[in-house]
């Protein structure tokens, strides 16, 4: 039994959360804000007002705590699941769009309920746990993957999806969009000040699910030759894969070629320098010879990274297609980087341990600037009637930011090209059909 559904225990004051609930529900903030790896038990234990040693007659390990957190997780998955199901056998009428929008939802709702065992799932886990957490994570309940896939077939069959949306990206999208939305709204949520009541993922979710399933335009792009603001970003990827060769060339080049690779599949704080000297081929103390430090080389890895994209958002923006054209080539910009620059990307999962670390500054201010100009040419477009007035720009632009980089880990098979026209049928006019 997990403890989010085992029985309260009873007392004279009336019915409490256990002791041991407490301490769990503590732990999930710490590890949502701070991060597993960064969260010690004596962490916990202060922040649940307990001596650290008494931690230890609840849980055994941070490990344990961990486990408790995902494993609730996939009970709350396998829940939904079964709610789903029986609403559908309940109401044989029921309109399958709106069946796969409501679970839309509450899948996002319980990534919100979540964040810690989601930052544990994605994060965490994967590059500082050990066999036992990862079995764990690695244990996802399938019920979930089969019950987006039935409920976008059926949707198809219905005639409710466009025929000419790809349903295996639509499901990877629907299964990493929602993850993220309850993530972005937990990340709003903690930038408020201290004592705003919790507005939930509704405001997140229902842009994210809004965009994927009605499109920002008002009309549907025209389907005829490049713009010349993808002309630009063909110039852009172009220039992107010279300037890797370069940069990424001679002994240093390889050193942060190792680094970056290496803080993406173990993560910034689980890499050591003689991790990365060992993929290098360079003893310890001849890494010291090309950087200083860890610090410097993730700075220069992601300042870089966003240094390029912000150019090219800039380039794309001022090539004077219309406000249209120029988001499908935002979009178009997005799928690229995401596969020139996949072990940054990778890195950015763990963005807010750097930006606690004080080694995000750079990355951030790029992407702040990235971010505005996305949500002025939103604004832009609502004023001239070309794209519905869905939320406020930044949040729009925020949502369409996750809706292009979450999913690329799941869709990095599929051609360039593919993934343009499925993004561009969905961001742009939505996955569900249109009355003619």
């Amino acid at each position: 039994m997990t403890a989010s559904s085992s029985p309260a225990s009873e007392s004279s004051l009336g019915t409490r959360p256990r002791r041991r609930d407490q301490i769990l529900g503590t732990a999930a903030k710490l590890f949502a804000a701070k991060g597993y790896t960064r969260t010690s038990m004596r962490d916990v234990a202060t922040a649940s007002g307990i001596l650290a040693g008494s931690l230890y007659h609840h849980f055994e390990s941070k490990e344990a705590i961990a486990v408790e957190l995902v494993e609730n997780y996939y009970a709350d998955l396998d829940a939904a699941v079964r709610s789903s199901e029986a609403e559908e056998e309940n109401h044989d009428d029921a309109d399958p769009l709106t069946a796969l929008r409501r679970f839309t939802t509450e899948i996002a709702e319980l990534s919100f309920r979540h964040q810690a065992a989601l930052q544990i799932r994605m994060f965490d886990a994967p590059s500082a746990s050990s066999p036992t957490l990862k079995g764990i994570v690695h244990a996802a309940p399938a019920s979930l993957g089969r019950r987006w896939q039935a409920l976008i077939d059926a949707a198809v069959d219905d005639g409710a999806i466009s025929s000419d949306v790809d349903p295996r990206l639509l499901r990877a999208v629907l299964y990493r969009v929602t993850i993220q939305a309850g993530q972005l709204a937990g990340q709003l949520e903690r930038q408020q000040p201290e004592g705003t009541p919790s507005g939930g993922t509704s405001p997140v979710t229902d842009c994210v699910t809004t965009i994927i399933f009605d499109g920002l335009a008002t009309a549907r792009p025209v389907d005829d030759a490049d713009s010349a603001a993808i002309t630009v970003v063909n110039e852009a990827k172009a220039r992107w894969e010279a300037d890797a060769a370069e940069r990424l060339a001679g002994r240093r080049g390889a050193v942060l070629a190792a680094a970056r690779d290496q803080f993406a599949l173990r993560g910034f704080e689980s890499t050591t320098m003689r991790d990365i000297a060992d993929v290098a081929g360079l003893t310890a103390s001849n890494l010291y010879r090309y950087f200083e430090s860890k610090d410097s080389m993730i700075t220069e890895i992601l300042g870089g990274f966003s240094d390029r994209l912000l150019a090219a958002y800039k380039d794309v923006i001022g090539a004077g297609a219309t406000v249209t054209e120029t988001l499908d080539a935002i979009l178009w910009l997005l799928e690229q980087a995401s596969r020139q620059f996949g072990p940054e990307i990778e890195i950015l999962q763990g963005f807010g341990h750097l930006v606690a670390l004080g080694l995000g500054d750079h990355y951030e201010q790029g992407a702040r600037a990235r971010l505005a100009l996305l949500a002025q040419l939103i604004d832009t477009g609502v004023a001239a009637g070309e794209f519905r007035p869905v939320a406020a720009p930044e949040l729009v632009a925020t949502c369409v930011r996750e809706i292009m980089w979450s999913p690329m880990r799941d869709v990095a098979s599929v051609s360039p090209l593919r993934a343009r026209k499925f993004f561009r049928r969905t961001v742009l006019s939505g996955a569900a059909a249109r009355p003619s």
